[in-house]
């Protein structure tokens, strides 16, 4: 048949980036359609055809790929989509005129786990309507991170430390007795700080709330060196959602903020919203060595 030609090669071809000229100006996206994605495509008169649809889709910035099965009771056909485009929350489709068995356009708005709006082919308009596979389990991710800051302040008889960061945001903190070689320390001196950070997100409410701590430190008469793992949990609110990285933004209670990557399993953002609070378990993971270096 030859609108199940035409839909084989491009109802769905999430196709190019640049829409008719007539068309409004791109959006960052505020959707990321990553993942398997299953409904139905029906022509506006029935006597044209509908059947199954079937996408698998990666979104990366605005930009969607992926393989399209296209069937009914008598077809049935996989081919590989051109580009698409997500804008805000749409999926754009413009293919230009004879090419790929015919003209494509599409607006398809996309809310959650769910995807539907019209197609029109050369012989076929019509709708779609799909719902993707929903993301279940914990997410999980993880990063290291390292920066440099300078003693700014030291009162040895109260064992009390600032330090300085780049920015010239400063920290204060109380040293542990068990760090026998704090005098080596001098105002100037650097210090190598590195995080590993891991969190996962609940949105069951089954994180444990018990937090633990463990310490190590540098042997006397070695450089001051400092081991600290804190694992806890806490509420975090959602302030912002950047689906073309994609990535959310969490503020924890003392008002933390915190971007994390979700790049893994992009179907978690259709869970999510801004101003809502979860569940997440966190892990940092810290390691402090002292560098000489040149007074200032």
């Amino acid at each position: 048949m030859k609108v199940l030609k035409n839909m084989t090669m491009g109802v769905l071809a999430l196709a190019t980036a640049s829409c008719a000229s007539s068309a409004p100006p791109l959006q960052p996206p505020t959707v990321n359609v990553t993942g398997d994605w299953v409904g139905t495509w029906t022509c506006d008169f029935m006597r044209e055809g509908s059947g199954v649809m079937v996408l698998s889709l990666t979104q990366s910035g605005s930009r969607v790929t992926g393989p399209l099965l296209v069937t009914n009771s008598t077809f049935n056909q996989v081919t590989t989509m051109p580009e698409g485009v997500v804008s805000g929350d749409t999926v754009l489709t413009q293919s230009p005129p004879n090419t790929m068995g015919g003209s494509l356009s599409g607006t398809f708005k996309v809310s959650g786990d769910k995807m539907t709006g019209p197609f029109k082919t050369d012989v076929c308009p019509g709708k779609v309507d799909l719902t993707r596979d929903p993301w279940t389990g914990t997410a999980t991710t993880s990063r290291l991170r390292t920066t440099v800051l300078t003693v700014e302040a030291l009162d040895l008889s109260n064992r009390m430390i600032t330090l300085r960061a780049p920015a010239g945001d400063s920290l204060t903190m109380q040293v542990d007795e068990r760090v026998k070689n704090l005098p080596q320390v001098a105002v100037g001196d650097t210090v190598s700080v590195a995080y590993y950070e891991a969190w996962a997100l609940s949105l069951d409410g089954s994180a444990d709330p018990a937090g633990a701590s463990v310490m190590r430190t540098a042997e006397a008469g070695r450089p001051p060196a400092v081991f600290a793992a804190r694992r806890s949990n806490i509420r975090a609110t959602v302030t912002a959602i950047d689906a073309g990285k994609p990535s959310v933004t969490f503020r924890g209670p003392q008002g933390r903020v915190q971007e994390v990557s979700v790049a893994q399993d992009p179907r978690i953002l259709a869970r999510l919203k801004v101003g809502e609070t979860y569940n997440v378990a966190y892990t940092e993971n810290l390691a402090m060595v002292v560098e000489k270096t040149a007074k200032r």
